[in-house]
């Protein structure tokens, strides 16, 4: 039986950030180990086909409090990899409303940056390795787990045996973790919609500016990546009829879509489809369970905002077992879950019903809600109090 503090299953994003963010806050003291069913490719994922998540200004300061043993914070090391994101259009397409959000109006840098999935594994992967107190178990997986009052022990696919004061599911939606401890994940709306991604290569640069545009079939986003490329978020009805067209025929709808503001879309990446389902773990905390990231919620894409409320979550849920192991106390106890629970409950609340709220407002056609909408966005374009409120929110404040 291997004793760790804390057991974090699932090693991507999330849960290398949280392994991060935990030995960093409690001085690389905390022995941590973080099990991963597979290891990534990140030479086949990169390239021109690579997936893209859009990181707030408020994620990058969060990021920048967590420091790696060697090299610069964490913050910093993201920014070397990834494209700012200087200012946002919404508009809402085929009407009269549409606003800008501005970088400069704020006096910030950027208000977020956009970095290639396979890159931020990268650096996550070489910042961990220089962790002794990181044990990463992979390509492997929990097959049992079982719980007493003082502790989870888990077994392993390959028969080894962890024990922990603090297990973490960091395994994406449906988490098989949590419902092995009982938690069951709640669909609480189907949108009705797909969401496209892929990467175009467009003609003329984009100038760090994304694009976030409503249309009667779903939002639309693209998003700044390196040189001429940009990532596209497509939500629509009809995905698989857009999956299925060849590259030229979707450039084509595209361009219809968009219109010229950029010049031509000349290149178009592998496409992949998702299902925008609302989803939400019924708890976030269990019996020695804390549960973070996709396996805590899944929002609608619209205004790039779950991963970013995901980040938020792990970051309280760091400070305040952090907090307890350097105070020596039980780091899985119940009351400390229930305090972050308590903490995170009303950022997620809001932030899912602010994202429904617009596919709901933004997908009816109904006259006076379409001119309801449009004056918003026509007020959002002409009060420089309105944008900083909008704005702070989109920077993850």
């Amino acid at each position: 039986m291997q004793q760790f503090d804390v057991v974090i299953v699932g090693g991507a994003v999330t849960g290398s950030v949280l392994a991060l963010a935990l030995s960093s806050f409690s001085q690389y003291k905390m022995s941590i180990a973080i099990i991963e069913r597979s290891l990534p490719d990140y030479e086949q994922q990169g390239g021109f086909d690579a997936r893209s998540i859009a990181l707030a200004f408020g994620s990058l300061q969060k990021m920048q409090k967590i420091r790696p043993l060697v090299g610069n914070n964490l913050g910093v090391e993201i920014e070397e990899i990834s494209t700012p994101i200087k200012q946002i259009q919404v508009a809402d397409k085929g009407h009269f409303g549409k606003a800008t959000l501005k970088a400069s109006e704020q006096n910030l840098p950027q208000l977020g940056v956009v970095v290639e999935l396979a890159k931020l594994g990268k650096k996550l992967t070489a910042c961990l390795e220089k962790h002794a107190n990181i044990q990463l178990f992979c390509p492997n997986e929990v097959v049992e787990i079982q719980r007493s009052l003082e502790a989870c022990e888990l077994t392993l696919k390959n028969g080894e045996r962890l024990r922990c004061a603090l297990l973490v599911a960091a395994d994406g939606i449906q988490s098989k973790v949590a419902k092995q401890c009982g938690v069951e994940t709640l669909s609480l709306r189907d949108y009705g919609q797909s969401a496209v991604i892929a990467n175009v290569e467009l003609n003329e640069p984009h100038q760090n500016q994304a694009f976030e545009y409503f249309t009667e079939q779903g939002p639309f986003a693209l998003l700044p990546l390196s040189g001429k490329m940009m990532s596209l978020v497509w939500c629509t009805e009809q995905a698989s009829e857009l999956m299925q067209l060849p590259d030229s025929e979707f450039l084509a709808r595209l361009q219809q879509q968009f219109g010229w503001k950029l010049g031509q879309f000349l290149r178009v990446s592998k496409r992949f489809v998702y299902p925008l389902i609302l989803q939400k773990a019924e708890s976030h905390i269990h019996h020695r369970l804390a549960i973070v990231g996709n396996a805590a919620q899944m929002l609608h894409p619209v205004a790039g905002q779950g991963f970013n409320l995901g980040l938020r979550d792990l970051h309280t849920l760091a400070e305040l077992v952090a907090q307890a192991f350097n105070q020596s106390k039980d780091i899985g106890e119940f009351s400390l879950l229930a305090e972050f629970e308590r903490q995170r409950s009303q950022d997620q609340a809001q932030m899912m019903k602010a994202t429904s709220g617009l596919i709901s407002i933004f997908s009816c056609e109904m006259l006076p809600l379409q001119l309801l909408r449009n004056f918003g966005l026509f007020a959002l374009s002409h009060s420089k109090m309105a944008r900083d409120v909008v704005t702070h929110r989109a920077l993850g404040w």
